[in-house]
């Protein structure tokens, strides 16, 4: 038998599956006919060693799918799953000759869908390699968050990065980057030390503070799909043994003055304490029910001592629990991630789901908070909807002492964020009002400004919410390194004002 040649070796092994109706649509390849069509795509998967995946392919069906159901309609023309910084730089290069558009892809929690097209999707998920040495993790741009921690804590260390554990380290990072760790070692993108970076003319660009500071600056909260695709992180890390935790529960009819206790604690708190509060409502719906209220948080010190510290909160009103216990590191990180064992926390639990934020510089007036309450109370009564949630993450501590100019993330000077979640299994109309009006009914009690990494296209002053004095900066990085947006999406930073 005759050994199979490299054409023939990639479509047995799955690498290469391609049909005519699989690339028809394709921008650039569409004008040839007949088995010229596939040539460009095969000619693509001839030079990496990933794989290139088609509606033709076995794996596309479910490769193709985001975390957020809302956007399984979308049918991408062909996914490429890159195995090195060389098979993103080829497949930008492939794309810039056949004028085909492409958009990165590391997690897929894009909350606008944005890690999706029709046209080509480069999956970086494979790059997820972790090495640790002397104080610095390098991290593959497509580590899942929980394998970034796991790995991290088998030395004994972390970075600050968040609780979901699906989310790929990319996005987090480029976006910002708010954690449980955060107000005591910043946000994830505030330890990046340096980053490599595939650009639109398929260089392989390396950048820290003496190389390329300008795109180093602007990739440190500039947000994901803007200025490139990354290809791997050297992060900062910080020694971890043990953690206090402490979970406050209390019956709504406390919900006020819990608000108000809160945000007078959380913000101000010493950097070791991350408090969040959340409310949401109950599974069971209709008159007569209620939502729930609790504030849960992580403290780098002893039980005593946090104890002391959220006294202030927890002594609010009626509790109807209060637990404060000590945890591995690790251990917090599975609690605050909601899975258990290590391999649950790798199973995702695709969800459909609309989120918005807000950042609260100044604290809510009654005023404000009995509209917030109000309005979850408005869902709770209606057993037509899906769940909602509002969560409060607390800024403050290492996260403002940044300048909001010494990295693209200009967010420095909030109290906490709020975010506006909703998810359901049906009537999607009626949700999305529900969290659009008590967006709408917000509005004049916060600041106007919002979190990039909760990517939001119902926002039509997007770039000043997301950016705001550093916008005109990330256009000028923008010009200099893809003037001519071949890095593209509804919410990209654009080239020019």
């Amino acid at each position: 038998m005759r050994p199979l040649d490299r054409r023939e070796l990639l479509e047995r092994t799955g690498r290469l599956a391609l049909g005519a109706g699989a690339i028809a649509a394709v921008p650039g390849l569409a004008a040839a006919a007949g088995p010229a069509a596939g040539r460009p795509l095969r000619e693509l998967a001839r030079e990496i060693d990933g794989s290139v995946v088609t509606p033709a392919s076995a794996g596309y069906a479910k490769g193709k799918l985001l975390f957020n159901t809302r956007f399984d309609a979308s049918h991408p023309r062909a996914i490429v799953y890159c195995e090195s910084a060389e098979d993103v730089q080829k497949t930008v290069r492939w794309a810039q000759k056949h004028a085909v558009h492409i958009v990165p892809r590391c997690g897929g929690h894009s909350y606008g869908g944005y890690s999706t097209a029709n046209g080509v999707v480069v999956d970086v998920t494979r790059m997820e390699r972790v090495r640790v040495r002397a104080g610095t993790a390098t991290v593959g741009a497509g580590a899942r968050l929980i394998d970034v921690y796991a790995q991290l804590a088998a030395q004994g260390v972390t970075i600050p990065a968040g609780s979901c554990p699906s989310v790929g380290i990319a996005g987090l990072t480029l976006g910002g980057g708010a954690s449980y760790a955060g107000r005591e070692f910043g946000l994830t993108c505030d330890n990046v030390l340096g980053l490599s970076v595939v650009t639109a003319d398929g260089r392989l660009l390396q950048c820290n503070p003496g190389e390329r500071p300008d795109l180093f600056w602007a990739c440190r909260g500039g947000g994901g799909g803007n200025f490139g695709i990354v290809t791997s992180f050297r992060f900062r890390t910080h020694a971890v043994a043990n953690v206090a935790y402490y979970q406050v529960v209390w019956p709504w009819t406390n919900a006020a003055d819990v608000v108000r206790a809160w945000q007078s604690l959380a913000p101000y708190a010493p950097d070791e304490l991350f408090s969040t509060l959340f409310m949401s409502t109950r599974a069971a719906k209709g008159p007569g029910t209620v939502p729930a209220i609790s504030s849960g948080g992580q403290f780098f010190g002893s039980e005593t001592d946090l104890a002391a510290l959220i006294a202030p909160l927890s002594s609010v009103g009626a509790p109807m629990r209060v637990t404060v216990g000590t945890l591995s590191y690790m251990e917090a990180v599975l609690r605050w991630a909601g899975c258990h064992p290590l391999s649950q926390c790798r199973t995702v639990q695709r969800i459909a789901f609309k989120g918005k934020s807000d950042y609260v510089k100044a604290p809510l007036s009654n005023t404000a908070i009995a509209t917030l309450l109000a309005g979850l109370e408005a869902n709770q009564a209606d057993p037509s909807l899906g769940k909602a949630e509002l969560l409060f993450d607390p800024y403050g501590g290492a996260i403002n002492r940044v300048p909001s100019a010494a990295t693209a993330f200009v967010h420095r000077d909030a109290l906490f964020s709020i975010q506006y979640f909703c998810s359901w299994t049906t009537g999607a109309a009626a949700n999305l009002g529900w969290i659009r009006n008590l967006y709408a009914a917000m509005r004049p009690y916060v600041s106007g400004f919002a979190y990039q990494n909760y990517i939001d296209p119902d926002l039509a002053n997007w770039k000043h919410a997301y950016y705001g004095s550093n916008l005109r900066r990330l256009v000028a990085v923008k010009r200099k390194y893809d003037a001519r947006s071949f890095f593209t999406f509804a919410q990209a930073v654009p080239p020019r004002l």
